[in-house]
């Protein structure tokens, strides 16, 4: 049996990661800080698949809590198979508005969480031969203006998964970056924002989208079973993506006009 552990795996995409991977015969340790929530869900997983999963209390910030997960894992398992870093956090707000304790905030969860996931992990993995899927964001390829801390958080985090696809090749450490937009998750309620407009645009967006969290939990299981290294679901954001890609001028235009309208509305409800 496959073995695969999932931060932020106690609600919204980590949840439909972990009953994703558990419909195919994975069994699942979860991480969060939500640990009753945690605990409850994993009772569910064990209940409707049988697959002795477990949940392990962790701060994504918090090396030290990393290290315990490691060997309560090493202990329990004797390996890993599959590391999904997906724990992380929003916020917006322009550049000169969002607090700097904010933005390292954003900093030291989406970015350094994912480090230390990879640095206590990689070893691990190299022995089992497995994968690592990196949570980013559509943020970390396109980047829209008042969004600035979790573009960089997003974007490093790309550039981390780059950099590993091509560093644990030899070590036959398959890695894959997951760049979702908008769809329904809990993204919201720990969102630190400058503006609530910012935070009621988001969590509109994330209601109207079509694609659901289980949809993106399908899309990431398939993309990793074939090795292929970014998963972008949403077709839009991938066109966009493209536009940057090989019209830059047209995009950076695209992008201003987008900080224009942001500006204009946030004059109107000043006003």
């Amino acid at each position: 049996m496959k073995r695969i552990f999932i931060t932020g795996g106690a609600s919204g995409l980590g949840a439909a990661l972990a009953k994703q991977y558990s419909s195919k015969g994975w069994t699942v340790c979860i991480a969060d800080v939500q640990k009753e929530v945690g605990e409850a869900f994993v009772k569910e997983l064990n209940t409707q698949f049988n697959n002795d999963s477990f949940f392990i209390t962790l701060d994504v910030t918090d090396e030290a809590q990393w290290h315990e997960a490691a060997k309560e894992i090493s202990d329990r398992w004797k390996g890993l198979d599959c590391l999904v870093n997906n724990a992380g956090v929003a916020s917006s707000g322009d550049i000169d508005q969002l607090s700097m304790q904010d933005f390292q905030w954003t900093l030291d969860v989406n970015v350094m969480g994912v480090v230390k996931g990879c640095y206590v992990f990689t070893p691990m993995l190299k022995k089992s031969k497995g994968t690592i899927i990196n949570v980013a964001s559509a943020a970390g390829l396109i980047h829209a203006p008042s969004m600035s801390a979790y573009n960089v958080s997003k974007a490093a985090v790309v550039a981390l998964s780059e950099t590993l696809y091509a560093e644990l090749d030899s070590h036959n450490v398959h890695v894959s970056v997951l760049c979702p937009a908008f769809f329904k998750t809990n993204l919201t309620q720990s969102m630190r924002a400058t503006d609530k407009g910012g935070i009621a645009i988001a969590s509109k967006l994330m209601e109207r989208s079509k694609i659901q969290a289980g949809d993106v939990a399908r899309m990431t299981y398939e993309a990793s079973e074939n090795k292929e290294f970014y998963i972008v679901t949403h077709s839009k954001e991938k066109m966009i993506w493209r536009l940057k890609r090989f019209l830059p001028a047209v995009y950076f235009s695209q992008m201003k006009k987008m900080g224009n309208v942001f500006k204009s509305k946030s004059k109107g409800k000043s006003a």
